[in-house]
């Protein structure tokens, strides 16, 4: 019988038989938009464009779903057992080397330089990142999440940023749901809806960040996990302003993420109204272990 993992107004995603093998079937439904249409799209080519990452990259380290069938509205891939590579209930020492682990993942990535121009283009994208902040800070405030003044704030400590700000291949979501890590080492990243290869640079690192400080059981996990990826990275000019970047950038898209989760039953306001209140302070180092 198959397993019904998702079903809204975008898609149905079920876990299927598929020739013999465990499989995900993800389908675009008739009222889904266009745009997320082109997700399911996007999809299918990040798990292609991966896939050959790894296969030039094999240090890695990074396993890729395959995609066993495709259609303009549809793909099936392979089942992936486990369970995400965030656990509530780690402590900080156990989170230690799981966390070391992702950083190792997007610094590694990080080293690749990527010039084509295809993917999910977005807030995400090197070009477009600047323009996203003073756009949801104006928002934020109109929902009455943040403050006329913490508004300014993220606009003035964010002003000539931009300028720093260099492309790099990015997954494009968080490892809450996304990220698995295998009894082998290895890690397997799932759904690529936000996949491109001209994100700002360290996008990943700021939203797995964020998504840690929210959901790990310690948020010292997040630091830590900061602390790794700075350690394993490859050192770079400007590098503490382009994190800074995408760290504003994303602490603010996490306000209004956390006011529509806590609707839905799922409330992380508090440390998120935390987090970017440090961030406000325009200091890397309080992020950090």
């Amino acid at each position: 019988m198959n397993n019904i993992l998702q079903d809204d107004q975008n898609f149905l995603v079920e876990a299927i038989d598929w020739q013999g093998k465990r499989a995900v079937k993800k389908t675009a439904k008739p009222t889904a938009s266009a745009s997320r249409v082109s997700r399911l799209k996007n999809d299918v080519l990040g798990m292609h464009f991966f896939a050959e990452l790894t296969k030039k990259h094999p240090n890695l380290q990074l396993h890729v779903p395959e995609v066993y069938d495709f259609g303009p509205s549809f793909y099936i891939r392979e089942y992936i057992e486990g369970q995400p590579i965030i656990d509530k209930s780690d402590s900080l020492e156990e989170a230690k080397p799981k966390m070391d682990k992702l950083a190792k993942l997007l610094a590694d990535i990080d080293r690749i330089e990527s010039t084509q121009e295809i993917g999910y283009i977005g807030s995400s994208n090197y070009r477009n990142l600047w323009q996203s902040i003073p756009r949801w800070a104006k928002e934020n405030v109109a929902d009455k999440i943040i403050t006329d003044e913490q508004a300014k704030k993220v606009i003035e400590i964010s002003a000539g940023l931009d300028q720093y700000i260099k492309p790099r291949i990015a997954h494009g979501d968080s490892p809450s749901k996304h990220a698995y890590l295998q009894p082998s080492g290895t890690i397997t990243l799932i759904d690529y809806e936000n996949f491109t290869p001209q994100a700002a640079r360290y996008f990943d690192v700021a939203w797995s960040y964020t998504r840690l400080y929210s959901f790990s059981g310690s948020t010292d996990s997040a630091k830590y996990f900061l602390s790794s990826f700075i350690a394993q990275t490859e050192p770079v000019a400007n590098q503490a302003e382009q994190l800074m970047a995408v760290f504003i950038q994303r602490t603010l898209g996490l306000q209004k993420d956390a006011d529509v989760d806590a609707k839905k039953g799922v409330d992380y306001i508090s440390r998120a109204k935390e987090l970017f209140d440090m961030v406000l302070q325009n200091d890397l180092r309080l992020l950090n272990l």
